[in-house]
């Protein structure tokens, strides 16, 4: 299927989650005043409304969300619907490129169909690898499933660039950018927008949690909820604030696990905002979270990571972290030496020292340059890409995506 070369080059960038949205934006809010460039978010529906929600603090909005239908929740039901929507996508528009992020079901499902349909594939925050194809669950093969399809890979780390050539992708197609996330977080704060939530009691130290990985679910979840309890009831000098996961089944045992207690706070799903608000008060992070780890760390806020395997080595490498899975003992055991320290950590930039996306930006660019000389070049095709997404209006496949 040939591609009118009449048409404005276009960019076009897939996230279905709020991590992914967090990560895109500061990419897109570059490629948006490329004048040379039409950019084009699609949100796929996997977490209805995170993305948006996501992209708001930065002035953006998704230009397309997609349509699925899931009824029973599994990864096989979330596939064959992005199948489906991506490819009626994708066949529609034929962009010059389709970016993807991360590891998530939307990212590899968004690769395999730009991949089948010969458009060049940019796989953002390529190269992560634990090395532990179950852990975590799915992402670590869905990483490594879309580097064999991959034609850019901006690695965000020196680490993440080794992975993937010791997978034999080829030097020249692997750009070293740094982590977007960092971009989002220097954004943020920059703007006055991660602001420390009022309610804190600066007399406590605070610990924030969250868990959801998959290969956690059931017996690691409630293990990790134990050790959590077993801190406040003897630490009433400290504030604990577990973040719920908007999945309900994972709330649900959340509210059911923790005690009443006055030094615990339950608290829904936050805007971006305010957790990076959140995170800037707090003394140790106790997450399963790929994203905090990354955020945490370029705060300066020490972690105890309840996994066995990362993705993210640079936490231990640099003596940001502690490696526990979900044992209660070593949780408690690492909270409390975290906890002792005299203050946080000195904010490190192991991931990035914010000008991420000005990198990922050039490699796309330098990438389209090249396609562009493979054609012969039509006069005046160039046309003026809109500034923010926020003048545009979404345009919604159906009023009612997918749950």
């Amino acid at each position: 299927m040939g591609r009118d070369r009449a048409r404005p080059t276009e960019v076009l960038l897939l996230a279905g989650t709020r991590p992914e949205g967090v990560k895109i934006a500061p990419l897109v809010r570059l490629l948006c005043h490329d004048p040379h460039l039409r950019t084009t978010v699609v949100d796929s529906g996997q977490q209805p409304g995170r993305v948006d929600e996501a992209l708001a603090p930065f002035g953006l909005r998704a230009d397309t969300t997609l349509a699925l239908s899931r009824r029973t929740g599994s990864l096989a039901e979330l596939a064959t619907e992005l199948t489906s929507a991506v490819e009626l996508l994708l066949t529609g528009r034929r962009p010059d490129a389709v970016v993807v992020h991360g590891d998530t079901t939307t990212a590899l499902v968004g690769g395999l169909v730009a991949f089948w349909n010969r458009i060049p594939v940019v796989h953002l925050e390529a190269g992560l690898r634990s090395h532990q194809p179950q852990e975590p669950f799915p992402e670590e093969s869905n990483r490594a499933m879309l580097a064999r399809i991959a034609t850019l890979h901006l690695a965000p780390t020196s680490t993440a660039r080794r992975n993937l050539l010791a997978e034999g992708i080829p030097a020249g197609r692997i750009v070293m950018t740094g982590n977007t996330v960092v971009d989002a977080v220097h954004a943020l704060l920059r703007e006055g927008l991660a602001r420390v939530p009022a309610w804190i009691d600066p007399r406590r130290r605070l610990i924030v949690a969250t868990t959801h990985r998959r290969e956690s679910w059931g017996a690691g979840i409630a293990q990790v909820m134990q050790a959590l309890a077993r801190v406040a009831e003897a630490r009433p000098d400290i504030e604990l604030a577990v973040i719920a996961h908007p999945n309900p089944r994972l709330a649900e045992q959340a509210r059911t696990e923790l005690p009443d207690l006055p030094n615990i706070r339950l608290l829904a799903p936050l805007p971006y905002p305010d957790m990076l608000g959140l995170l800037r008060a707090a003394h140790v992070v106790v997450t399963d979270s790929g994203g905090l780890q990354e955020e945490a760390a370029s705060l300066g806020v020490p972690l105890v990571v309840t996994r066995t395997a990362t993705e993210r080595p640079e936490i231990i490498q640099h003596q940001l972290g502690d490696l526990v899975g979900t044992d209660p003992d070593r949780i408690i055991d690492a909270v409390g030496r975290r906890l002792a320290q005299p203050a946080p950590v000195r904010a490190r930039e192991v991931y990035g020292d914010g000008h991420a996306a000005q990198r990922c930006v050039r490699a796309i660019t330098t990438l389209l340059s090249r396609q562009a000389t493979q054609h012969v070049p039509t006069p005046n095709n160039r046309a003026t890409a809109r500034q923010v997404i926020t003048a545009r209006s979404a345009s919604v496949l159906t009023d009612s995506p997918g749950q």
